[in-house]
């Protein structure tokens, strides 16, 4: 049971951690759920939530690395394979004598076999950092490619160093001939053992789709179960068993494309299936190490070995000589490239530096340090203990050079983004739609089909201006909302709207809330908002449970009087929103305040209309899905005659094709209703 607890808890912070980064974004998930592990071994779980070592490295490497070659982008890396080669391996082989040497030389007790798997601890790079960067700024395709490419071999180069570094460390003994003719079995093993599963995996689902037994959940099964299956096997032959996954991953990828319904909703599904699992694998790898290192530095005296202070000392020359080794080895490497190519060198010396520091350290340096067999012998635990804290500490290190230095090697990417062709898309949708509105008698449905596609242009004129306005207009959203809550708390304190009504608006207040981007402002800000928001509704649960349950509420629609409320309410919330964005002309953009009121009378508009409860506050459906099917229709039939007119590029068109299939998948999904409002209607007919 008190297993059961703890895993419980431990999937807890791996959610809060999540929420935690998504309200404040510049604090690196990593680094949070690194704190949630520290927390856990205090609480002493330490004891129970630990993981062997071959089992860490079979249910969570494996898999990510399986991961990562099924989605490597195999022809880009092919066309910078010297490269990609030099840094999986040389390099990575470079880093462990380098960094494994000079920490021997800092910390002359501790044994050299140890310093050399520290070395091949940090020789794996980690592109997250690069790749969340690249967000916001530009790196050359080719220096993505080569990092792409190290990141999916590297991280097998390096496990299988560290574990010739361990076994040279529990048994005492190292023969450099024996470790090269092991090291090559276990390279070309794990491919071949990789190639044979990938597609004995294609060819027994080709079979099964012939004989017409699989389905999407046998087709993601199998997917998942092969990164494991391709490892025990590896490991059984003696193997790569890390090899092993990362082939079969990349033939995984590699796979024909058949356009079949089956093989769609499988895509579908799968992408899902393993953006969570990476997630929790990632997750786990972290809140385990946090458990560690509190261990170590809560039942280990770093005295005994050196002080603390000269120990952070060695972590930053660590770091040092693990960024000067990166550069060198690299400067010298491309000075070869452009003597071959007889090219300036210059040229190659800006991708040097952009390889140097995205090669920062991240998962797989933790994942494998924590491989470290805890052995019975005292000095090798103590060596266990300081092996964990270098890594830790240069990892740290490294990941926040990586921050500081790559924007400022990166070149900033324009933040506007031109949207007017797909605006002008829209629009001629909106234009079709409102001529077939003429011709109904209820156009109820049609009209919050319409008002979807206002939305979506919205949507699109906010995201092609800088991040400047985009920040002024959360800021400004969010104080209208704040007005809104407060002028809606007040109504409801002076009785001037009735439970049932104070339901309804409070959907329209908890839509607006998702109009509003965390991060272009302050989460304090946000979060004070919301809390005050939640806090006040609480109260009023109880109250209108038990107003339910006892007083027998028995009406399920809004009576023509609390119509009236809420429209007299929104009218009344209106004019003071109105009023303030008219004092806030001097300090924001005037086409920012324009827009804002624009948008909030249009809706005010619609107050004389029978249907304006489902279509501003509530943004109810009304069984509109014929209507958006042909709102689909027509921006297909528009996108494509754009096309023909040269308007758009075929690349372009493609892409906007996709969003409109996502958008009509995601339409024509039938959804349960909401759990709570489905219970207070059921408690009202009670």
């Amino acid at each position: 049971m008190v297993v059961l607890v703890y895993i419980i808890v431990f999937f807890m912070a791996m959610i809060l951690s999540n929420i935690i980064n998504r309200f404040f974004p510049r604090i690196p998930l990593p680094l949070i759920q690194l704190i949630f592990g520290l927390f856990l071994g205090y609480f002493d779980s330490k004891h129970v939530l630990r993981l062997n070592s071959e089992v860490f490295l079979a249910i969570v490497i494996a898999p990510l690395l399986f991961r990562e070659g099924e989605e490597s982008d195999i022809p880009s890396i092919l066309k910078h394979w010297q490269t990609v080669l030099f840094l999986a391996f040389i390099l990575v082989f470079i880093t462990v004598f380098s960094v494994g040497y000079s920490i021997h030389q800092m910390i002359p007790s501790l044994s050299l076999a140890a310093c050399f798997a520290i070395g091949a601890a940090l020789g794996p790079t980690d592109i997250v950092t690069m790749t969340s960067l690249s967000k916001e700024f530009n790196f050359p395709k080719r220096v993505t490619s080569v990092l792409k490419g190290e990141g999916l071999i590297n991280d097998a180069s390096g496990i299988i160093s560290f574990q010739f570094a361990i076994t040279a460390l529990t048994l005492g003994t190292f023969s450099l001939a024996k470790a090269s003719a092991s090291l090559l079995l276990a390279v070309f093993g794990g491919v071949l053992v990789g190639i044979v599963l990938g597609i004995l995996n294609r060819r027994i689902i080709g079979i099964l789709e012939e004989l017409i037994t699989v389905d999407v959940t046998g087709h993601l099964l199998m997917e998942v179960v092969l990164p494991f299956l391709s490892f025990f096997i590896a490991e059984k032959f003696h193997v790569s068993g890390i090899i092993a996954s990362v082939v079969a991953g990349v033939l995984q990828a590699s796979r024909f494309k058949k356009i079949t319904l089956l093989d769609a909703r499988v895509d579908a599904v799968t992408n899902t299936v393993w953006k969570v699992l990476t997630f929790a694998m990632n997750s786990i790898v972290f809140i385990l190490f946090g458990i560690e290192l509190e261990m170590v530095f809560f039942t280990y005296n770093a005295k005994n070995i050196i002080e603390g202070f000269y120990l952070i000392f060695i972590v930053l020359l660590a770091t040092a000589v693990l960024f000067v080794t990166r550069f060198v080895a690299l400067a010298l490497y491309y000075r070869f490239v452009s003597w071959r190519r007889h090219k300036s060198y210059e040229r190659y010396l800006h991708d040097a530096l952009l390889l140097t520091f995205s090669g920062v350290k991240g998962t797989v340096s933790i994942a494998t340090i924590l491989l470290t067999p805890e052995l019975v012998h005292k000095s090798v635990q103590s060596e266990r203990s300081i092996m964990i804290l270098l890594v830790a500490g240069v990892t740290f290190c490294a990941f926040i050079t990586g921050l500081i230095v790559l924007p400022i090697l990166g070149e900033q990417k324009e933040v506007l983004r031109d949207h007017y062709v797909e605006i002008d898309i829209l629009e001629e949708v909106i234009a079709q739609l409102e001529e077939d509105a003429k011709k109904l008698r209820n156009r109820a449905a049609l009209d919050v089909t319409i008002d979807n596609y206002r939305m979506r242009i919205q949507d699109l004129v906010i995201d092609s201006e800088s991040n400047k306005l985009k920040k002024d207009l959360y800021k400004l959203r969010l104080k209208m909302l704040k007005m809104e809550m407060q002028g809606l708390k007040a109504a409801y304190q002076k009785k001037e709207i009735s439970d049932f009504a104070y339901e309804y608006y409070f959907r329209y207040i908890k839509i607006s809330e998702q109009r509003i981007s965390h991060n272009f402002i302050s989460p304090v800000s946000f979060l004070d908002v919301m809390l005050k928001r939640m806090i006040f509704n609480i109260k009023l649960r109880f109250k209108f449970i038990w107003s339910f349950i006892f007083h027998k509420h028995k009406r399920q629609k809004l009576t023509s009087d609390e119509k009236r409320m809420i429209r007299t309410m929104y009218a009344a919330n209106t004019k003071t929103i109105l009023a303030f964005l008219d004092k806030a002309k001097g300090k924001y953009n005037s086409k920012l305040i324009d827009y804002l009121k624009a948008d909030r009378i249009r809706e005010v508009e619609i107050l004389r209309d029978r249907s304006f409860i489902e279509r501003i506050i509530v943004k109810a459906k009304l069984n509109n899905v014929e209507e958006m099917m042909r709102g689909y229709y027509l921006e297909r039939k528009i996108i494509f005659e754009y096309k023909e007119k040269g308007k758009l590029t075929g690349k372009k068109a493609l892409e906007l094709q996709k969003n409109v299939n996502v958008l009509e998948s995601y339409s024509l999904k039938e959804r349960d209703p909401n759990l709570s409002y489905s219970l207070f209607d059921f408690l009202r007919t009670c």
